[in-house]
């Protein structure tokens, strides 16, 4: 019994960062609100993790696992978001980052019927939206650097489309280590530390935006070689 409850406490852990983060917001600490979101998505890896480990994999657990993404992956970036863009357009306009936890929790149902996600996905993992407004939070907090408020907008209606097609993305659980079907993956890693040296926290949120990219590119290679392979 206790065993099936280590992954749910775990996965509890995260939905309560994710409400800290939101609330930290609200006194207009940008970092900590960053910090927990980040903490979240390390406390997301392990329950399940934890629940592969234990044996103790459930209907239960995937449910509960999707609500406090779309706390931890939905919301609280959404809102980091809205304090990002209503520092310099009206409320009125800021108002329109929340498409994002509503296609988070959209993106997220879907998963959860879709068995076939296991090695990629069908559209932007809730996760990778979340890493992309910590990326910019840092960026503007730390090296005080941040697209234009208008832009911000856009790319938060861009982010929550991502989220909810039917595009595939690639999963990093890859199963296959060769070069030849992965070296896709392998180049954009490279990418991501590459602009994470030259442009710090603003280079990491550019490395989101490149993902879908290189994930089409992933696919249609990976396609190729293995129609390759049959011949």
């Amino acid at each position: 019994m206790c065993r099936k409850i280590i992954p749910n406490f775990i996965t509890l852990c995260n939905l309560l960062c994710g409400a800290i983060s939101v609330t930290c917001l609200f006194s207009g600490n940008m970092v900590w609100a960053a910090c927990f979101i980040v903490v979240a998505a390390v406390f997301d890896f392990f329950d399940g993790l934890a629940a592969r480990l234990l044996h103790v994999q459930s209907d239960m657990g995937k449910e509960l696992d999707s609500l406090a993404d779309v706390v931890s992956f939905g919301l609280a970036p959404a809102m980091i978001a809205y304090s990002l863009v209503s520092a310099f357009l009206p409320d009125y306009w800021a108002y329109g980052v929340f498409v994002m936890p509503a296609a988070a929790a959209w993106r997220l149902a879907r998963f959860n019927l879709d068995e076939r996600q296991r090695y990629c996905f069908k559209g932007m993992p809730t996760p990778v939206n979340a890493l992309f407004w910590v990326a910019l939070a840092l960026s503007w907090t730390c090296d005080g650097v941040l697209p234009h408020a208008v832009l911000l907008l856009i790319l938060s209606w861009a982010m929550a489309f991502l989220m909810v097609c039917n595009c595939r993305m690639f999963s990093l659980k890859i199963k296959d280590f060769s070069w030849k079907r992965q070296k896709t993956i392998y180049i954009y890693l490279a990418v991501v530390v590459l602009l994470f040296v030259l442009r710090g926290f603003l280079g990491l949120a550019a490395s989101v935006v490149l993902y879908p990219i290189f994930s089409r590119l992933h696919f249609c290679l990976l396609d190729k070689t293995i129609k390759t392979d049959k011949l």
